[in-house]
């Protein structure tokens, strides 16, 4: 790469995932517009990372929009005020309530099951177009998680929807992050969710800590290496 394709690389208006080794490997953020593929295990802290990625928005009054699957809106709130990251989500932050359907009690105002992947592409564009999102406003949103979609609706179904959110999110200029089980799918599954999204953050732990590696990114040179993380207030 030449040095001025470098540079037009480096100042891509980018959107920092708000962990600060993270986002100086990718040259400031994720670029934006993209659709990133969060991968890891179970209790690697994926949730966490998105909800972090969702507040670094929220701080700069960014709208900030959340597809849950696997939790409600008091469970995710609580956890977002125990990581004092409440401030401004009542007035940015928008939620489409995937998870209460199988108890029939959803309090939220956007609701969808996962059992009709119509209605979730449906809420997904309510939410947004309601919300008055413009390319220019640098919005975020997080599918958590995409396994729940794929185990409700199919992985065929499942990545079909993916591809028409990615085409309506580039649209509106939203850039997300989709959140995938790792160790539940087969990699062919895998493998298609990563053909569908535009970069790889793999994450993992140990007794020694929580690490984190971006193995791949468009339009972003890199290094993949683990590097240790936490997430703190």
């Amino acid at each position: 790469m030449t040095t001025t394709g470098y540079q037009l690389v480096k100042w891509m208006k980018r959107l920092p995932i708000g962990v600060p080794d993270m986002d100086l490997m990718m040259l400031g953020g994720i670029p934006v517009g993209s659709l990133c593929l969060v991968l890891g295990p179970p209790g690697a802290g994926k949730s966490i990372l998105s909800k972090r990625f969702l507040y670094a928005g929220i701080q700069e009054k960014k709208e900030a929009f959340l597809v849950a699957t696997s939790e409600g809106e008091d469970r995710i709130l609580e956890t977002m005020q125990l990581f004092s990251w409440d401030k401004g989500i009542e007035e940015h932050m928008h939620l489409l309530d995937c998870y209460s359907w199988k108890s029939g009690k959803s309090k939220s105002k956007y609701s969808a099951s996962l059992t009709s992947l119509t209605d979730v592409s449906v809420g997904i564009t309510s939410i947004i177009d309601d919300a008055g999102v413009q390319p220019e406003d640098d919005s975020r949103i997080v599918i958590d998680s995409f396994t729940d979609v794929i185990n409700y609706g199919g992985a065929e179904r499942a990545l079909r929807l993916l591809d028409t959110v990615h085409t309506k999110l580039q649209t509106r200029g939203v850039t997300g992050l989709v959140l995938l089980e790792e160790g539940v799918h087969d990699e062919k599954t895998v493998k298609s969710v990563e053909y569908a999204t535009d970069g790889t953050i793999r994450m993992k732990f140990s007794e020694t800590g929580r690490f984190m590696m971006v193995s791949r990114l468009a339009a972003t040179p890199l290094s993949p290496k683990w590097i240790a993380f936490t997430i703190g207030r």
